[in-house]
């Protein structure tokens, strides 16, 4: 990620480009004898700017508090995520393209592998390796009806790798919501093998919540449906591949 940004107030003020390589430190790998890939490659460039510059550890949030991209590149930004947090399917939603208005809510989507008989999630990430696949799949899905939800709409749009963006949009005030609630859990078990989570409100007596959390239930129900027999995922249990 990069950004120019303006430090400080008043004519002392200075425009600065500032390059945030998100993940950079990755992890050891025994392939690189036990290295890092940052610490296994060339990279003079980075070493000069390091050398000239100021280098240190910073907890971008609070200490011992280890953060999402999301959550962190807020507050490197100067805004608080404990108090200004959104969640992260607003941000994957619009930076795939998905115009939102306030009502709506949006999610950072994995393509997952799942056995529906059992509900288990056998893999969150059915494939990285799937810009092929996935903006077929997200043309497929996007628009879908919601049995018994006719009145929100559904925005499918690919976003990188494994991920996409969701959004739902209540298009018509039904028995007195007028607006979709984020007040629920979300559906991602976080690790493998683990059974679906099921969206609830998190909030006693928020109609809408209500609302929302059977809205999301059912639209995992349809898509899980269609893309079950949709061709690509056929053809990727035929190649022995996971399906999403």
């Amino acid at each position: 990620m990069s950004a120019i940004m303006t430090i400080g107030h008043g004519p002392g003020r200075a425009r600065v480009v500032w390059v945030l390589i998100d993940g950079l430190g990755d992890v050891a790998c025994a392939e690189l004898g036990g290295s890092t890939p940052l610490e296994a490659a060339l990279t003079p460039t980075m070493d000069a700017i390091a050398a000239a510059g100021l280098n240190g550890l910073v907890d971008p949030v609070d200490v011992g508090c280890a953060c999402g991209s999301d959550t962190a590149h807020m507050a490197l930004f100067g805004y608080d995520p404990r108090k200004l947090y959104p969640g992260r399917g607003s941000f994957e939603s619009i930076g795939a393209g998905i115009d939102m208005q306030p009502g709506d809510i949006a999610f950072k989507s994995n393509f997952a592998t799942m056995d529906l008989e059992s509900g288990m999630v056998l893999r969150r990430r059915a494939d990285r390796e799937f810009e092929r696949e996935g903006p077929e799949l997200c043309r497929y899905l996007d628009g879908l009806a919601i049995p018994g939800f006719s009145d929100v709409s559904v925005r499918f749009q690919y976003a990188t790798e494994h991920r996409c963006g969701v959004r739902l949009r209540l298009e018509a005030p039904r028995q007195g919501i007028t607006k979709l609630s984020s007040a629920i859990t979300g559906t991602d078990p976080l690790v493998d093998n683990r059974a679906l989570v099921t969206c609830e409100p998190t909030e006693k007596g928020n109609r809408a919540a209500d609302f929302t959390a059977a809205v999301v239930q059912a639209l995992h129900h349809e898509v899980a449906k269609r893309l079950s027999s949709h061709p690509i995922n056929q053809e990727r249990l035929a190649q022995g591949k996971p399906p999403a």
